[in-house]
């Protein structure tokens, strides 16, 4: 008997036992008003969160100590792995990644339970109950379906290690990231539900899930930008957005949550939208089980799935009924999600938010529509069509352009309209700002349609985002007598989420410059050249000196060959480049790319080598990325904002008001 094995086990049933008695509990003390039954619920979820950490921390032990009589162990890890490296295959295989993701989802769900659900005596039991039937959704297919426990019939006396795509430092990060920002979508679902259930359909559910749906979008965010990075620095194609399946499954919850982000402000102040805030938070924690569905079904094909298995069609039917249960329950509440108050103007800042929303499900619908078209072609007409991503850039190009739009006229527009003279005040600058950027822009050479109008725009939101920035500042001078930076450290204690949202924008056109400038100018070519030959791309000479190669012997890995490139301009060195590939023992057949970029704020040279022959003669490809490092720069931005608008700088007491009075808090201005 397996004693590491039978401890793990055993915490993950106790997990589902104490997650069944959370559920049970809550409903009982509910229906007969018992605080002890209602207490014990929540203790039953904070138990099922230190049982599945025990689970967890189990399983690393058994990856460190080598203790490949356990399948996963041997499937994902290796003696000569290093030690941060076996920690990042606890969750790379099927039933870690499913361990990690519930133990994640656990830690949110205590969290949650602490801090929140005392402040919501109307929604306590439900919160709750709704918390633990999730987290036993979860743990019946960790236990029966994909254990990682199992333990194997014989022990082999060397694991097979990590796949050779995941053997990097960034597995470190990006996994973590993405699975915790995938499994936080549950909090915010979780008010929904209880708001649905006890009849409470005002904005106190939004104001408690405010801070819950910021969490998450800035983990999702965070997580999606480390993948973006991961692919550009570790697998060696060019790019940093496959439009991979996989990776629109990942993308898919975070556009609701956006959506989300927006349009509560105008539940907030106004007591509208709410059938639409309780569809995009449902709609997020849905795309999140799909999304999980999608990598363990091998209903479509990514580089980034797992194999196909009975695990796929159990979180289908979660999703399924995920989705049910939302739309009875909308339906059921529907007579009672009225709203409070009429809108007083089209050309107002309301408008600007719900269509900003809007936009958000509407690329979330073509990138879902686009991921699972190969599977309705081929039950259609028995033929999978693949989508690619020329379907993607294409339609979605248009999108991001309608996108900077919609950010520009909601940062102009006002609450609740008004008068004509003043939107064309408002207005005028911006205008002459984004024609002179196009005029400007035509001028230097940029004659793509989607290129030029994405770039004005990004201008445009730059200015108005320092003119709000200036404008706030300057009253704060004028009223306290502050310094400048005093005064621009004030806009982000006063008024946290206008300001970190205003950041937030920016940091979205930053990147979409980036993108602009790293997609449709891009320059690519390949070169076979030996020893000594001198190629040239773009301007710049790249000089193969010759074949390095050497053998590190740890993670699995045999030889990394490297090719060794000197790059000069104009007669100036410019840098030393080293591209490869990486070959490992136990994955003959699966070579990895040694990518290697010097980056500039102008341009990426990016390098990599395809092989080789026996008279070392390589194959070597160069991208030539313009404004790549800004893609980077602007995630920066991007994420700071996120950080500022959860308030770490807020000094002043927010305001209290009621929903259709018009008076808005202190903190409600647009995330």
């Amino acid at each position: 008997m397996n004693v590491i094995a039978t401890l793990g086990a055993s915490a993950l049933l106790t997990a589902l036992a104490a997650s069944v008695v959370a559920i049970v509990a809550s409903a009982a003390g509910h229906r007969f008003a018992n605080r002890a039954l209602l207490l014990a619920g929540r203790r039953a979820i904070i138990a099922t969160a230190l049982l599945t950490t025990m689970a967890t921390v189990t399983l690393a032990y058994a990856l460190i100590t080598n203790d490949f009589s356990i399948a996963h162990v041997a499937s994902v890890s290796s003696r000569n792995m290093q030690l941060e490296m076996k920690w990042a295959s606890l969750y790379s295989g099927q039933p870690g990644s499913l361990l990690f993701w519930t133990w994640s989802m656990s830690l949110f769900m205590a969290a949650f339970t602490s801090i929140t659900v005392p402040k919501i005596p109307w929604g306590a039991a439900h919160t709750v109950a709704t918390m633990g039937a999730i987290l036993c959704g979860f743990l019946v297919a960790l236990i029966f379906l994909a254990s990682p426990f199992r333990v194997s019939p014989i022990t082999p006396a060397d694991g097979q290690g990590l796949n050779p795509l995941l053997v990097d430092p960034g597995m470190l990060i990006h996994p973590p990231f993405l699975l915790t920002g995938l499994v936080s979508t549950s909090i915010p679902f979780v008010l929904g539900v209880a708001a649905l259930l006890s009849g409470r359909l005002d904005a106190a559910w939004v104001r408690h899930a405010r801070g819950w749906a910021l969490t998450s979008f800035l983990i999702l965010s965070i997580g999606n930008m480390l993948g973006a990075w991961w692919a550009y620095t570790v697998l060696g194609w060019g790019g940093y957005w496959g439009w991979d399946p996989v990776e629109n499954s990942a993308i898919l919850p975070l556009l609701p949550m956006i959506g989300f982000l927006h349009t509560l402000i105008v539940q907030e102040r106004r007591g509208m939208l709410k059938t639409w805030n309780l569809v995009l938070v449902l709609a997020a924690f849905a795309l999140a089980v799909f999304g999980t569905f999608n990598v363990r079904s091998g209903l479509v094909a990514s580089v980034h799935s797992f194999a196909q298995s009975n695990v796929g069609p159990y979180f289908l039917g979660l999703m399924g009924l995920t989705v049910l249960a939302s739309v009875i329950l909308i339906a059921w509440r529907l007579p009672r999600l009225h709203a409070e108050a009429d809108f007083d103007a089209l050309a107002s800042r309301e408008t600007g938010l719900i269509l900003n929303s809007y936009l958000m499900i509407a690329i979330g619908l073509v990138i879902l529509g686009g991921t699972l078209f190969p599977v309705f072609s081929e039950l259609l007409r028995d033929i999978r069509v693949t989508v690619g991503p020329p379907f993607y850039n294409d339609v979605t190009a248009p999108l991001l352009v309608l996108l900077l739009l919609l950010i520009v006229v909601g940062t102009v527009l006002p609450w609740r309209g008004g008068a004509t003279g003043h939107h064309v005040r408002r207005f005028r600058k911006p205008l002459i700002v984004a024609a002179a950027s196009w005029i400007v822009l035509g001028v230097l050479g940029m004659h793509s349609l989607y290129a030029l109008a994405a770039t004005g725009l990004c201008v445009t939101i730059g200015y108005v985002t320092f003119r709000e920035y200036f404008i706030a500042a300057r009253g704060l001078r004028a009223a306290r007598g502050a310094s400048w930076p005093s005064a621009v450290a004030g806009i982000f204690g006063r008024d946290p989420r206008r300001a970190g949202g205003y950041l937030v924008h920016l940091g979205v056109a930053i990147m979409a410059v980036a993108v602009v400038g790293s997609t449709v100018y891009q320059q690519q070519t390949r070169h076979i050249v030996s020893p000594g030959e001198t190629f040239e791309v773009a301007g710049y000479a790249f000089h193969y000196n010759d074949l390095i190669a050497k053998r590190p012997g740890i993670n699995g890995i045999e030889v990394e060959g490297l090719t060794r490139l000197e790059v000069t301009r104009d007669g100036r060195n410019v840098a030393v480049l080293e591209p490869g590939r990486r070959f490992f023992t136990n994955f003959p057949d699966q070579p990895t790319a040694i990518v290697a970029v010097d980056s500039t704020l102008a341009r990426d040279l990016y390098v990599f080598t395809q092989g080789w022959d026996k008279d070392r003669k390589a194959e070597i490809q160069v991208f030539v990325n313009p404004l790549a490092k800004w893609l980077w720069i602007g995630g920066g931005v991007y994420t700071l904002g996120g950080l500022l608008a959860f308030g770490i700088l807020r000094r002043d007491p927010v305001r209290a008001t009621s929903p259709a009075s018009g008076a808005a808090p202190a903190d409600a201005e647009p995330a």
